[in-house]
């Protein structure tokens, strides 16, 4: 798995969430588990990532000129952690 340098992480329950910019994605680290595994990857580049109760935010950052810029680029992302 590579990824690149991250671009930002933040801790919750047991584990670790860091944003990938070259990698486009946010990796889980399962700190109790020692598991890694990609969480969120349909997003192009992801800058920092932060969470509050159950749910993960992150920043998409395509329209700086080194990404693919869409639509609605870029923007604050919300995804609960338990559904």
């Amino acid at each position: 798995m590579r990824h690149g340098p991250p671009s930002g992480a933040t801790y919750h329950d047991e584990s670790l969430y860091v944003a990938a910019l070259r990698g486009s994605a946010v990796l889980e680290f399962d700190l109790e588990n020692n598991e890694v595994q990609t969480l969120v990857s349909d997003f192009g580049r992801i800058r920092d990532t932060y969470v509050e109760d159950d749910d993960l935010y992150f920043i998409t950052n395509n329209l700086d000129g080194r990404g693919n810029g869409r639509d609605n680029d870029d923007r604050l992302v919300r995804i609960n952690l338990t559904e």
